[in-house]
């Protein structure tokens, strides 16, 4: 996927962004991340189903493209949602990597001296062996940027994503015009955001008219 430069002129475009469905990490409340070990679950494919079937008046059985994250549980949300369209991968948007934290609940980690540290850090720290918060946004928002002016690029007038939370969270909470707290942009599984992405001519890029699915 080539990006391209879309200084000197002003584009723009509508973006879906939908979080994947269901996983059981998920309904255990673990730290899954940029694990990729994680199908859906049985109600996570439920879900999926049931967004399909809601947003079936959208046309998304018609639609021919959808963007994903490297990590299956996108691939197999964007094949119920969008069964017709090719995946495009994304490279740099899949979930935070949480080191060691990753594949444990908080309630199994309520005595780790190393997780207690991290949370008291209002989870902005480094992960023992992954990535910090900051480190996290920069990874999504330089892959989003990317995408984004990608597809400007090609002329795309809609673009479908199916991603993470975290990237959502990220995304948004950087670029959208409406200012909210980072975990005020967290949406269910198989929940999103619609909006318009705007690139201008500096090669600035804002989101406006996010309204939640």
């Amino acid at each position: 996927m080539e990006g391209g430069d879309t200084r000197g002129r002003s584009t723009e475009f509508q973006l879906m962004m939908f979080r994947h469905g269901q996983t059981h990490g998920n309904a255990e409340r673990r730290y899954v991340g940029s694990t990729d070990d994680q199908p859906l679950s049985p109600l996570g494919r439920e879900e999926a189903l049931s967004a399909a079937a809601f947003y079936e008046d959208y046309g998304f059985a018609e639609v021919r493209r959808v963007y994903v994250s490297e990590l299956r549980r996108t691939h197999e949300t964007a094949a119920i949602l969008f069964p017709a369209a090719e995946q495009v991968v994304v490279p740099g948007i899949q979930e935070m990597d949480f080191g060691v934290f990753t594949g444990r609940s908080a309630d199994e980690m309520v005595d780790d001296p190393d997780y207690r540290t991290w949370v008291e850090g209002m989870c902005e720290g480094q992960c023992p062996g992954g990535e910090s918060k900051a480190q996290f946004d920069e990874r999504v928002c330089d892959g989003m940027m990317h995408l984004c002016r990608s597809i400007a690029e090609s002329g795309e007038q809609r673009a479908y994503l199916v991603a993470h939370g975290g990237t959502l969270m990220a995304f948004l909470s950087r670029f959208a015009d409406e200012q909210r707290s980072y975990y005020d942009w967290l949406v269910g599984n198989c929940q999103g955001y619609r909006m318009t992405v705007s690139i201008d001519t500096d090669g600035k890029l804002s989101l406006r008219d996010v309204e939640r699915l």
